[in-house]
């Protein structure tokens, strides 16, 4: 398994390999010990197939803000009445969705 952790770092530091054809990916995995159904499935570029025959899962994390609705529909009714002479300019509203950005982003690193 290392040598195929290996080829991958390899391939993610060169970018002539990471771009290159499958023919050149095959020549760059012949002279590795890869083995031939992981290298298969690197040429194909495959990540469900590497997936499976490494038997791993892909890792990731995904963050939602359930009350982000409310949020945008408190925004545009602001910004309804901001249209109907509520004495903003656009400025204002550029500089509130600014200073939204930044609260929620403090917000989110406040829960991590």
């Amino acid at each position: 398994m290392s040598s195929i952790i290996e080829f991958l770092e390899r391939m993610g530091a060169d970018a002539q390999l990471r771009h290159a054809s499958r023919e050149e990916i095959a020549a760059a995995l012949e002279e590795t010990q890869v083995d031939s159904a992981l290298g298969a499935a690197i040429i194909a570029r495959s990540t469900t197939d590497l997936y499976s025959l490494l038997d791993l899962k892909p890792m990731f994390c995904t963050l939602e803000n359930p009350g982000r609705d409310k949020e945008k529909e408190k925004e545009k009714e602001k910004e309804k009445e901001g249209e109907d002479g509520g004495g903003k300019d656009k400025g204002d509203k550029k500089k509130s969705a600014l200073t939204f950005s930044v609260v929620g982003r403090s917000t989110l690193n406040a829960l991590a």
